[in-house]
């Protein structure tokens, strides 16, 4: 079970700036518009992706019916674990460690491996990314390009159908309607898909 304790402060992954940049734009007059179209392609990564990006604390708890050799925590990338309660009892830092994968691993106090028991474990902890707009960022390029294509592509998409998939004129108008909605799975834009699957997480 995970329970968001200190939520993002904002979730867009790009800023109005930097779709304005692509698109070539200086005035103002669209800036409210495209700045719900950040919200929306912001949302749509996080569903292709199956995973939540800006970073937020987090409390996980797991409760185990048998001993396991490690948990996995559901968020990353991790930014800091601030602490792991056993049975309600607090662990000293020098009583687990985790990996580069999230992997939660209980040591005995002596640096060596010991299983997780029977019971309740809570973890505390930061993860996600900082966002364009926060200080600091370290959102990943790719992910940010992605946020500006979907921006782009619906800024030039608002004054045609969005049904239609191709049009030909010579004898005289042949239409191509398109199948299948903006929410299904594939329905991005190649490019985009392309930029963000390394960072996509399986669905269960």
């Amino acid at each position: 079970m995970l329970t968001v304790v200190t939520p993002a402060a904002h979730t867009r992954l790009t800023t109005l700036d930097a779709v304005k940049v692509e698109l070539q734009l200086t005035g103002t007059a669209d800036d409210s518009w495209m700045a719900d179209l950040i919200d929306s392609a912001s949302a749509t990564i996080g569903r292709y992706v199956n995973r939540v990006l800006p970073r937020e604390g987090v409390r996980e708890t797991w409760r185990l019916s048998h001993p396991e050799p490690s948990l996995l925590l559901t968020r990353w990338p991790l930014a800091a674990l601030t602490s792991i309660t056993e049975a309600g009892i607090p662990l000293d830092p020098i009583q687990y460690e985790v990996d580069q994968y999230g992997a939660v691993w209980r040591l005995d106090g002596q640096d060596h491996l010991q299983a997780w028991a029977c019971g309740k474990v809570v973890a505390n902890y930061t993860a996600g990314y900082l966002l364009p707009e926060d200080a600091g960022r370290d959102l990943p390029e790719d992910i940010e390009r992605a946020a500006v294509l979907l921006v782009k592509s619906a800024y030039f998409s608002r004054t045609r159908d969005p049904l239609v998939k191709s049009e030909t004129v010579p004898g005289v108008l042949s239409t191509t309607w398109a199948v299948g909605g903006a929410g299904e799975d594939g329905a991005l834009p190649p490019e985009v898909e392309a930029l963000l699957c390394s960072y996509r997480m399986p669905g269960v």
